[in-house]
């Protein structure tokens, strides 16, 4: 599926996707999100690679918040709370998702032949009761034999699921981001893992929160509707805002 690029949310077609999106679980909420922002059917974004799905969530990052992310840790050998800013452009990949490939490893005595996971994947292996890494190699694994004889992907042996695991990082690193981190005070270094799509997601939530409560404080001044206070720019409606709390 050829990209489709984000198009830019004015705060009206912002809180159109929150609504569309509050009651669904992960990965169907960023989907979502990402399918409000292009217009791409969520069946055809829901069969994106992970990580080609997380580049464009960063894209739409950058078209509705800009490409600076304010970003906190917390050190786990001192617990001393970071700080930090990283930039999309540092976090963006450059795009490598090629659908219906498949990919393979052999060590000789045993050969998997495979695809990368996807949103639906990703879905499918986080119910209850049920082991990620089983669920997602029954789902991806295309065909797997050992000395010759045909095996499931379950049925793999550990060291060759870890193999299994590591080539899928290596061929789409987007969807698997690492933050090389180190604390000022006890000088530990770690790497920490980055969610794209849980951070917009959660910045998604928190503008949404922020435009119900200007509506709400300028409809009961104004008497105005929804529709029109969110028609007003951010800075005449800001200015509205100090006059109706003066």
């Amino acid at each position: 599926m050829p990209p489709t690029e984000a198009r830019p949310f004015d705060d009206a077609a912002l809180l159109a996707a929150w609504e569309r999106t509050r009651l669904l679980a992960r990965p169907w909420k960023e989907v979502a999100l990402l399918s409000a922002a292009t217009g791409a059917s969520a069946e055809e974004l829901a069969r994106l690679q992970v990580g080609e799905r997380d580049r464009r969530l960063l894209l739409l990052r950058e078209s509705v918040f800009g490409g600076r992310l304010e970003c906190e840790a917390s050190c786990p050998a001192c617990g001393t709370r970071l700080e930090f800013e990283l930039e999309t452009a540092s976090l963006r990949l450059p795009s490598g998702d090629v659908p219906e490939s498949a990919f393979r490893i052999s060590d000789g005595r045993t050969d998997v032949t495979f695809r990368l996971p996807d949103s639906a994947d990703v879905a499918a292996s986080s119910g209850p009761d049920r082991d990620p890494e089983e669920v997602l190699l029954s789902r991806c694994v295309l065909s797997a034999t050992m000395n010759g004889a045909p095996v499931d992907g379950a049925a793999l042996r550990p060291e060759v699921k870890e193999r299994l695991s590591e080539r899928m990082a290596e061929l789409d690193p987007q969807a698997d981001l690492r933050l090389d981190l180190s604390c000022p005070e006890c000088r530990h270094a770690w790497r920490a893992g980055f969610d794209p799509a849980a951070f917009l997601l959660a910045e998604v939530d928190d503008k949404a929160g922020r435009l119900f409560a200007e509506v709400d404080v300028l409809a009961r001044a104004y008497g105005w509707t929804e529709g029109e206070i969110l028609a007003l720019s951010p800075l005449r409606r800001r200015r509205y805002l100090e006059m109706a709390l003066e």
